[in-house]
């Protein structure tokens, strides 16, 4: 695959599609800061959302279960379902996980928050997931129609876990998604890109440099929204960037990172010691999750583009207190 050239994202063309993206609290979960960063205190802690988003586009419906891949109505997308609404939902190794997370609130569920705003759980017609831990993937059960898409290697994770030795927030539900609405994005080293839906449609997904990212799909071939492989933190991890107005951009960071200030370039990425010994990071691979944070950063700051690009990441406390008031209903 061809690495970036032009670092800078394209410009929107001259039909172009714009998606809207409203944030949705997905319940909290609190935080270690001396896990997540560095330098920081031992007793530093810090409760974050869970974020999910809902993103409206307004004419693709690829993944509807009556389209034929070109029908002409609007997409209700959702990336990420932040944490389940109840305890007893999640296996009982991710109930002992959330006792390092307290305090944490679980509910009403995005599902719940869906309804309240008007739009039926049944009107979903994708869910992407970022990643496929407890705190992102929330209640598919409540999503009975959606195609479920994933990054590549998702599904291993899912069946197998990861190798070696994890940490205890890095279990996995085997059961979690419906295998027969469930499908991978394609390998990023090649092979067959073109990917059948569960719908009887399918798409021709490719995987090509966008702007500092050496790799991203885009979704709707019109390039509206872009899922983005972001090396770091699991792997099959993605990220999405969103078209939402002429010269605007949303960045969906998922978990590229956990806090602000390493974007600012503030802190570093921390790590711990495990009862073995063992130095632990919250990525797996910690020098891939520096060189996303690094492209994240590109594009946030610039460099003199005529262009915005809003930057939410999925547990940003910051951004979550001082945007209540843009949350769905409303739209980012």
């Amino acid at each position: 695959m061809a690495q970036p050239q032009n670092t800078s994202l394209p410009p929107a063309g001259s039909d172009q599609t714009y998606v809207t993206v409203s944030a949705i609290e997905g319940g909290f979960i609190t935080l270690p800061e001396h896990c997540f960063v560095a330098p920081s205190n031992l007793t530093d802690r810090r409760t974050v959302p869970s974020l999910a988003f809902l993103i409206e586009h307004p004419g693709s419906s690829i993944f509807s279960p009556k389209s034929n891949g070109s029908a002409n109505q609007s997409s209700k997308i959702m990336f990420d379902l932040g944490l389940r609404a109840h305890l007893n939902s999640y296996i009982s190794k991710q109930q002992s996980h959330l006792v390092h997370r307290e305090p944490y609130r679980l509910g009403p569920g995005v599902a719940q928050r869906l309804r309240e705003g008007k739009v039926s759980p049944a009107e979903i017609d994708v869910v992407l997931l970022s990643h496929v831990p407890y705190d992102h993937h929330g209640d598919p059960e409540d999503f009975e129609h959606a195609t479920f898409v994933v990054g590549p290697a998702s599904l291993e994770i899912l069946a197998n876990g990861l190798p070696g030795l994890s940490a205890s927030h890095q279990v996995f539900d085997p059961k979690l998604l419906p295998k027969e609405r469930t499908v991978e994005l394609p390998c990023i080293s090649g092979g067959s890109t073109r990917t059948a839906l569960p719908n009887g449609a399918s798409v021709d997904w490719q995987w090509e440099p966008l702007g500092p990212f050496p790799a991203a799909i885009d979704i709707f071939g019109d390039a509206s929204v872009y899922a983005i492989d972001s090396p770091g933190h699991l792997p099959g991890h993605i990220i999405l960037l969103c078209r939402t107005g002429l010269g605007k951009w949303l960045l969906l960071g998922g978990d590229a990172c956990h806090d602000v200030r390493l974007l600012a370039g503030e802190k570093e990425i921390g790590t711990w010691t495990n009862d073995h010994g063992i130095e632990m990071c919250i990525h797996l691979d910690r020098r891939g999750a520096e060189e996303t944070i690094g492209r994240i950063r590109e594009v946030m700051y610039g460099g003199g583009q005529e262009m915005e690009v809003e930057v939410v990441l999925a547990h940003d406390s910051e951004w979550f207190r001082d945007n209540s008031h843009r949350m769905f209903p409303k739209t980012l």
